[in-house]
């Protein structure tokens, strides 16, 4: 576990050019602490190079966050500005052998026209025309003869999923869950690794997608962006590099359900 407790705070304004990135341009929010104890929103940035940063200064964001009211999430959308300051501060971490760690956090603030803290959990570039958004509830039930549609798409995943796991999930339907959307379930779902859209298997996470926000459901987003579907939700990420699968950070991604394809946050990308 993280302990965030800050020893110092510089403020950089970074004025270089930018360069470009792949797939969609999105951040995780994390708020910025002061030195009178107060806090500003911003979004996580980490070892971003300063061209890549300085490309974001000035530029409008939708901010995604959810709130749980009696019982519900409801979804929360907000409109931002990032500003041009930089902070950087050191943090403490457990390293998990009874050793303390020591890690610079980077962040770009969030702009805002009071003292109000702006929360969220991913911010995404107001220039991607974000067409619809869907709120998902996702629930987990046991696999149950209303979900033989399911068992259809197993079947017939045209290789994203391996025959032999495919052949086990039907013949044990009993030890499967699945994860739906309480309003409409038909429209998305989670079996074990795999994600599915209008009940086709559209994208699989090698990791799988626990453990969300808890064991039994989890908030989570809808997004059609530029004309295509899109996952945002909580789960651990698998990214292959150089012929190896890694698990990456547990927090919100991006997932291209179209295509089959994840996109890390900013922070986590590597530089060319």
């Amino acid at each position: 576990m993280i302990n965030n407790k800050i020893q110092f705070l510089l403020i950089f304004i970074i004025t270089v050019s930018s360069s470009n990135v792949f797939g969609i341009d999105y951040f995780w929010l994390k708020s910025v602490p002061l030195e009178d104890d107060s806090r500003l929103g911003g979004v996580e940035v980490g070892k971003m190079s300063d061209d890549k940063v300085k490309k974001f200064f000035n530029k409008g964001f939708n901010v995604f966050n959810y709130v749980e009211v009696n019982g519900v999430f409801k979804q929360e959308i907000k409109e931002v500005k990032l500003g041009n300051e930089l902070f950087i501060f050191d943090q403490e971490y457990d390293t998990g052998d009874d050793h303390i760690g020591i890690r610079l956090s980077r962040s770009l603030a969030i702009k805002s026209q009071d003292a109000k803290m702006v929360y969220g959990v991913v911010a995404i570039p107001s220039k991607y025309n974000i067409e619809e958004v869907t709120f998902l509830n996702l629930k987990k039930a046991k696999f149950s003869g209303e979900h033989k549609s399911y068992l259809d798409a197993i079947r017939n995943s045209k290789g994203i999923i391996p025959e032999k796991t495919a052949k086990y999930m039907v013949a044990n339907t009993d030890s499967l869950s699945i994860y739906e959307d309480t309003s409409k379930s038909s429209r998305f779902a989670i079996i074990r690794n795999f994600a599915f859209l209008d009940q086709k298997v559209v994208y699989s996470n090698f990791h799988g997608f626990s453990p969300f926000v808890n064991e039994t459901s989890s908030p989570g987003f809808l997004l059609k962006i530029n004309g295509k579907e899109y996952l945002l939700a909580d789960f651990g990420f698998s990214v292959q590099r150089e012929g190896w699968v890694e698990e990456v950070d547990v927090g919100y991604f991006l997932i291209n359900l179209e295509e089959g394809k994840g996109y890390l946050p900013m922070h986590l990308r590597e530089e060319k």
